[in-house]
């Protein structure tokens, strides 16, 4: 008895059963871990957002600080900065010109508000982006800073930023006075504002700047009440973010900070932690609710399912047994969806034609299999072999034991080869060996026919039928030398191509009609005959059965008076014959 087992509607439904219950045990048992789990994972992704937003800061910094330093090489820069000393080489107006083009140009081409000055200490020279800027000259007194310096509200500017300063030579940088050239990069604290507004607008909570001795930098909308609350909280800087959970009188605060790299300020976010956890507390019933109308939604799946799936793969899987089991005329007419109509009609056609082909190789399985029986009961010819034995009996009369013997031997040749059935295949050079005892049987026997072979070595060993060439060589001694007064001839040559390999019998005999020759080849090329066919149409069959329908028989008038006939027989992988030695 077979084991039972589960069909693919019933796997597919507990897979989805499978899902749905897995899906809300594990809801259930991940909803009773503590929540300072997901508050780990809350404090985690707002630092790497906080520290995502810090890069950016510190790259549109750095991107200020690379144009500094790409101006600095600049050549027509540094050939402004030797404009005394190669006057006499560049045209001084056009250098200032180009100078400020390229100042204003780097100015406007960056995405944030950014302010450069040149200043020659020397000459007290000044170029700047714009022609109102001008140089602090109270920077000469003492060393320039390193880096980017906090410049407050108040100190030559109207709006509160960071300047970066740089000298050439570098030496300069401890004694601005000596230094052949200053540069000089302002940028407003608006653009740093503008980027927490835009940060603010999709995060929760408030953003600022902080510095534990400079203050805080607070963007618009950041409440400077809470904002000093929540500094009261913060620890020295280890130069690592840090993201903790602050409880004041206002509630639980998630607060992080980063460390800026380039200003050494601090970016400080904070937010509460009762809204940042509020949609995971609100989520559960949300998630009941969709778990509930998900069932619903699985049963209505299920039942789809069924009808549309699981009962047209089964009447596909019962009209596929009953092609396993011989009947070949199953056909599927149940009208289903559109995909398993079309699959049922794509299985009509196919059992259909494998229906037609099973019927058609049958056919030519027998059509080949007569036609082979044909043609050994053709070649076992009693009044060929009465004709021999007679020829034996007179020869012996008279004493002739030379022909008696070279007839007997030539016949036991002949008969053994073509009695053979136990394979189907032979080598051509077997073929050749049958033809010359038949030719020297007629030989004997009439003493008036002169026969050629010429054929390559290399052929010798080609893989053909049995008894394919012995019946064209019969046909041209019956047909055409017997009735043919004076010395017959009978050439078989062989050749080959990269396509195919032909066999020609060419004879002297009597010959026929071009409308004789005509309607043999009409005859020979039909499918069926009512007559059983001829020796030459089964010839046909067998070429065409086994090299396909391009082989075949082609019938000519030959240039010695008779005909000439040449077997065509494609090139197709090798068959393996037996050695038909013995």
């Amino acid at each position: 008895m077979l084991a039972w087992r589960p069909n693919l509607f019933i796997k597919m439904v507990a897979i989805l059963l499978s899902l749905i219950a897995a899906t809300l045990l594990f809801y259930g048992l991940s909803y009773q871990k503590d929540v300072g789990v997901i508050t780990n994972q809350i404090k985690t992704t707002d630092l790497n957002h906080l520290e995502f937003l810090t890069q950016q800061m510190d790259n549109n910094i750095n991107q200020l600080a690379g144009s500094m330093y790409a101006l600095q090489r600049d050549p027509t820069i540094r050939d402004y900065e030797q404009i005394t000393q190669l006057g006499h080489l560049i045209d001084p107006t056009q250098t200032v010109m180009t100078v400020l083009e390229k100042l204003s140009l780097q100015t406007s081409s960056s995405a944030w508000e950014n302010r450069i000055v040149l200043y020659k200490p020397h000459s007290g020279e000044t170029l700047g982006s714009n022609s109102s800027l001008s140089f602090d000259s109270s920077l000469l007194n003492k060393p320039l800073p390193a880096g980017w310096r906090y410049i407050p509200e108040g100190e030559g500017i109207a709006e509160a930023g960071f300047r970066l300063l740089l000298s050439d030579p570098i030496e300069g940088r401890y004694h601005p006075r000596e230094a052949e050239m200053l540069m000089s990069m302002y940028f407003p604290i608006s653009n740093i504002e503008r980027m927490f507004d835009a940060y603010q607008s999709q995060n929760t909570g408030n953003t600022f700047l902080f510095h534990p001795t400079l203050g805080v930098i607070l963007s618009r909308n950041t409440d400077r009440e809470m904002a000093q609350r929540i500094i009261e909280t913060q620890t020295p800087s280890t130069g690592q973010g840090t993201s903790d959970i602050f409880n004041l009188k206002e509630g639980s605060f998630l607060v992080s900070s980063v460390p800026s790299t380039t200003i050494n300020w601090q970016v400080v976010h904070f937010s509460p932690l009762k809204k940042i956890l509020q949609p995971i507390r609100s989520s559960r019933y949300s998630f009941l609710t969709g778990s509930a109308i998900l069932l619903v939604l699985s049963l209505l799946f299920a039942l789809q399912l069924y009808r549309q799936v699981q009962r047209p793969v089964s009447l596909l899987q019962r009209s596929l047994n009953r092609m396993k089991e011989g009947r070949w005329s199953t056909r599927i007419h149940t009208k289903t969806n559109p995909e398993f109509t079309m699959l049922n009609e794509e299985f009509n056609e196919m059992a259909e034609q494998i229906q037609a082909l099973i019927e058609q190789v049958y056919m030519e399985q027998l059509r080949a299999k007569d036609a082979h029986l044909k043609q050994l009961q053709s070649q076992i010819n009693p009044h060929f072999l009465y004709n021999c034995l007679f020829f034996i009996k007179s020869k012996a009369v008279v004493g002739d034991t030379d022909s008696v013997e070279a007839m007997a031997l030539n016949l036991g040749e002949y008969y053994r080869y073509i009695t053979k059935v136990d394979h189907s295949l032979t080598t051509l050079q077997d073929e050749l060996k049958l033809l010359e005892n038949y030719l020297e049987i007629q030989n004997l026997r009439k003493q008036r026919i002169y026969y050629e072979m010429d054929i390559a070595d290399d052929l010798h060993g080609l893989q053909i039928p049995r008894l394919l060439i012995q019946p064209l060589v019969e046909n041209s001694i019956i047909h055409g030398i017997e009735k043919k007064i004076g010395q017959g001839s009978i050439r078989i040559t062989a050749s080959q191509t990269q396509q195919a390999v032909t066999v020609t019998v060419e004879d002297n005999g009597a010959g026929m009609t071009n409308e004789a020759i005509v309607s043999l080849n009409a005859r020979i090329s039909e499918s069926t005959r009512e007559d059983g066919g001829c020796g030459l149409w089964n010839i046909q069959q067998r070429l065409q059965h086994h090299y396909g329908d391009s082989s075949g028989l082609l019938i000519a008038p030959s240039p010695e008076g008779g005909l000439k006939i040449t077997l065509r027989m494609e090139k197709k992988e090798a068959h393996h014959a037996p050695n038909s030695a013995g």
